[in-house]
């Protein structure tokens, strides 16, 4: 629907002169006219408040951002294993729509939960059918960098924004400016280093929360997921643009697996020592190399890909033409990786040769300098392999033995299901320090604590992934106390919920006071955190 010229008479019913002048019913105050119009053959809503003259006759030319109503409506996730049939899906443009359609919501009783790309692997975003599902995807507006001395640099940005429109954003800057983060995904929405957060609340009244303001409500709205309204913008810590040495290796598993002492030696020094670092294994990466006696010898003939991060103030060492490589090197491995996993989730005997052949096309030895984001985002259009993983978080010991433990557990786990072959992609293993954010995975105390994250992941509908991961969950959480991602799979993890209340009640509490102040009905409420929040 578009209108070209709007008139506007009071509570006059009279017709429109021609096609392109609309004429409707309105509310007249002095200078000020509001208006409903609804039209039902497209799904558009549309509400509007425009000053005018005192003469109403005069009709006047205005432009109209829409906000659009989905209904009957229907959702499913990224990896098509998340569904629900909300009442209604809103795509808000701007802060007023929002303001709009939480006061709908209210008023009509309905819950309220937000989505932008799908890529969540829980029901996080999950609404019953008389819900309103909001999708953030048109809020896309990042607004000029800010510099206070003493501070630094923050970005402000609407939570529609992605990391690659991020980036970019950032990289044309004057001064060139990135994210100091590990995000591996280019299209996924992150919350990072958070600055500051401004949401709408259920009584429809927008909260800004800082650490400086209130340090305990801040610590909880930097990751509310979606508990204490919709959110309208992060601040964000930002930096100027800075170079990293990336280093792609590939030792013998043996050498971190073999005795968890001196692989976990090894491995603290190379954690310690680097900005970032991450391990990625490939089940069955040596399966071709043993021919004839593939049975044979399991994991011990396998590599591990470990990439090393450093900060250095080299200049970049990416030519043109290496970059022209690497993006069609990825835009092949997309073209036929997608396929590759459909064919190993219906086909689990062609698993480990299927594997074997992905990781050696990966597969390069490489010490470049690059920007940040080119360094991190080692892997483009990843959104088009179609994937589910379980994550959890531990806390490393000492001497980092813990780490190699439950890679090796894994790993050996996933060797003694064969037949089944449940991970047909990735065992991935990253570090990260502790979070003072309350519902992070990674909350402690101590800044100083690093965590251990061990993904699981494997193509959708893969055969026994449920039960393997539900099986590694429960060795994980006994003998390392782990918490799960929650964007992640894991509500299928037996007793899952009274762990969680047992191991991290107080903070769970502590939570749900603050929640209870800005949505003291529970319409952002859904059934994923209401038993890990005591409802």
């Amino acid at each position: 629907m578009r209108i070209e010229k709007l008139s506007c008479f009071g509570d006059s019913t009279q017709g429109a002169k021609d096609e392109n002048d609309i004429r409707v019913p309105c509310d007249v105050e002095p200078s000020v006219v509001r208006l409903n119009i609804n039209d039902p053959s497209s799904n558009i809503s549309v509400v509007l408040s425009e000053s005018i003259t005192e003469d109403h006759s005069e009709p006047i030319r205005v432009a109209l951002k829409t906000q659009k109503t989905f209904k009957p409506s229907k959702w499913t996730n990224w990896a098509k294993n998340q569904t629900c049939h909300p009442f209604e899906i809103m795509q808000p443009r701007t802060l007023q729509d929002i303001f709009k359609l939480v006061k709908d919501a209210k008023a009509n009783r309905k819950k309220v939960r937000c989505v932008a790309g799908g890529y969540t692997w829980s029901s996080s975003s999950v609404i019953q059918e008389d819900g309103v599902l909001v999708s953030v995807d048109k809020m896309t507006k990042i607004f000029s960098p800010t510099h206070v001395e003493d501070q630094g640099w923050t970005v402000e940005l609407e939570t529609g924004v992605t990391v690659k429109a991020l980036d970019n954003f950032l990289r044309k800057h004057d001064p060139p400016l990135a994210m100091p983060t590990n995000i591996v995904l280019d299209s996924v929405r992150s919350n990072v280093q958070p600055w500051g957060v401004k949401i709408v609340d259920a009584n429809g009244t927008l909260n800004t929360f800082t650490r400086e303001k209130n340090p305990i409500e801040f610590s909880a709205a930097a990751c509310n997921l979606g508990l204490l309204g919709i959110i309208y913008t992060y601040t964000l810590r930002i930096e100027p643009m800075f170079n990293v040495v990336m280093i792609d290796t590939y030792p013998l598993l043996s050498e971190y697996l073999g005795c968890p002492k001196q692989g976990g030696a090894r491995l603290k020094e190379m954690v310690l020592q680097n900005d970032q670092t991450q391990l990625l294994y490939w089940p069955f990466n040596s399966y071709l190399k043993r021919r004839g006696n593939r049975t044979a010898g399991g994991h011990a003939q396998d590599e591990i890909w470990i990439k090393q991060w450093r900060r250095t103030d080299q200049p970049d060492s990416g030519t043109t033409a290496w970059r022209l490589r690497r993006t069609v090197r990825q835009f092949f491995a997309t073209f036929f990786g997608n396929n590759l996993l459909i064919t190993m989730a219906h086909k689990p005997k062609t698993v480990p040769w299927i594997s074997c052949l992905i990781s050696k096309g990966l597969k390069r030895v490489a010490e470049k300098v690059l920007p940040i984001p080119d360094a991190i985002h080692f892997m483009g259009n990843l959104k088009d392999a179609i994937v589910i993983g379980l994550e959890l978080v531990f806390k490393v010991d000492e001497g980092f033995e813990k780490p190699c433990e439950a890679l090796k557990f894994s790993i050996q786990k996933e060797y003694a299901a064969r037949g089944e072959f449940p991970v047909s992609m990735t065992i991935d293993m990253r570090f990260i320090k502790a979070s003072d954010q309350i519902m992070s995975y990674a909350y402690d105390s101590d800044p100083e604590t690093i965590f251990c994250t061990v993904e699981i992941l494997s193509a959708v509908n893969t055969k026994g992934f449920e039960d393997f991961t539900a099986m590694l969950a429960q060795h994980f959480m006994a003998e390392y106390q782990a918490r799960p991602h929650w964007a992640k799979f894991w509500e299928h993890i037996p007793d899952i919920v009274p762990y969680l209340r047992e191991q991290s009640g107080p903070q769970l509490d502590q939570f749900e006071d603050i929640r209870q102040k800005y949505d003291p009905q529970g319409m952002f409420m859904n059934k994923t955190f209401a038993g890990l929040l005591g409802h």
